[in-house]
């Protein structure tokens, strides 16, 4: 056959096996540098003790994760709620307690069972709510703040994540960012595995209604602010929700929104162009992390012929007339560099006592909307002009 010899070009790969070679190729590589992770149990819901306060030195620190979620509930120990749809929202809470050698930018997840209290992140005490429920207790959790403090992240996790993936995540960067608001884990129906990748995409967009359900929701609530951090995948679902709430003209009504926090977004360039152009100017608070060592969104932009925003030049994402953080400088452990925002303890700890904590750049100067900044050794800033 006469194409085989020829580059794989949009027609070619259809006859090509060369092409088809290189894709599993490219997804070998993948799976190559996601094994390790894959070594311990995944699903780690109430499966250890509950051990809040029990640990050596008399105390271990805890975090309440609120949860509303799109996926259905699970019978199975360890899971509470599966990678399975739901046609109806389930809300949820969850404590996590911090192990007493936790390093930033980890998870220490047990590598057998039970967990061990000393050493490891557990995940205790499962209750369900109802959505007025949910709110009335996330509301409470912050009550006792003055008025302008009481804060709310909704955290949208990415492809490939199991509810403990997802929350353990979450818990993660809540303790090592020092956030000190009520943290909202909005987890749509990954089926948590690496070959589901249409099937995740296609959970997403099921739940752009829901997660647009819970904004309103908490817009009208008692929080004086809200930040929103979306992880891969989880950026194409927040982005599409925001969109659609741009074009009914309720995107941001109350004036509560904070921040938007776009980590590794594995989106199509040109549709993210489309969603952002959707939202006023003096509206995008978009901090947009990327990283061109990304191997994740490198494999997603080759499967895909275009190119994902989490892994383009920063220029042409400024241009959109949002902020760049550039994390291409900072080392991390993974070998895919997909997850630096929170392996990286510079990250973490910049993103909570600068963007979270308020200093966001725009506050004290509108001008800085578009801007691109670099975080190079040791977390140091540099604003390029």
């Amino acid at each position: 056959m006469t194409g085989q010899n020829k580059k794989c070009g949009r027609n070619a790969c259809l006859v090509q096996p060369r092409c088809v070679l290189t894709r599993r190729a490219a997804m070998a590589t993948l799976l190559a540098g996601t094994v390790g992770a894959c070594s311990a149990p995944r699903h780690l819901i109430a499966v250890g003790p509950d051990t809040l306060g029990a640990g050596t030195d008399g105390t271990i620190r805890s975090h309440r994760i609120f949860i509303a979620t799109t996926r259905a509930p699970s019978s199975e120990p360890g899971v509470f709620f599966s990678g399975r749809r739901s046609e109806k929202l389930s809300f949820a809470t969850v404590d996590v307690q911090i192990p007493a050698n936790h390093v930033v930018g980890q998870v220490e997840r047990p590598r057998r069972l039970p967990p061990d209290p000393d050493k490891d992140f557990i995940i205790s005490n499962p209750q369900t709510l109802d959505g007025k429920g949910l709110l009335s207790e996330a509301e409470a959790a912050v009550r006792t703040r003055p008025r302008g403090e009481r804060k709310l992240l909704i955290w949208v996790h990415g492809f490939n994540s199991t509810l403990t993936d997802a929350v353990l995540l979450l818990a993660q960067f809540v303790e090592d960012t020092g956030y000190d608001g009520v943290p909202l884990l909005f987890s749509w129906a990954s089926d948590g595995r690496l070959t589901s990748y249409v099937y995740d995409i296609n959970s997403a967009l099921i739940a752009r209604d829901a997660i647009s359900e819970v904004a309103r929701t908490l817009g009208q609530s008692s929080f004086d602010s809200i930040d929103i951090v979306a992880h891969s995948m989880g950026n194409f679902l927040a982005m599409e929700a925001i969109r659609g709430g741009s074009q009914k003209n309720v995107y941001d009504s109350t004036g509560k929104l904070a921040n938007i926090i776009l980590a590794a977004p594995d989106i199509d360039y040109d549709l993210f162009a489309a969603q952002v152009t959707s939202i006023p100017p003096e509206k995008r608070r978009f901090f947009v992390l990327i990283s061109d060592d990304d191997q994740a969104l490198r494999l997603s932009g080759f499967l895909g012929r275009r190119p994902r925003v989490g892994s383009v030049d920063a220029d042409r994402l400024t241009r959109l007339g949002v902020n760049v953080i550039d994390l291409s400088q900072v080392k991390d452990t993974s070998s895919t560099h997909h997850d630096k925002f929170t392996d990286a303890p510079e990250v973490v700890q910049l993103l909570g006592t600068r963007i979270l904590a308020g200093d966001n750049y725009t506050t004290s100067n509108p001008s800085l909307l578009g801007e691109a900044i670099v975080i190079g050794a040791g977390g140091a800033l540099e604003i390029i002009e």
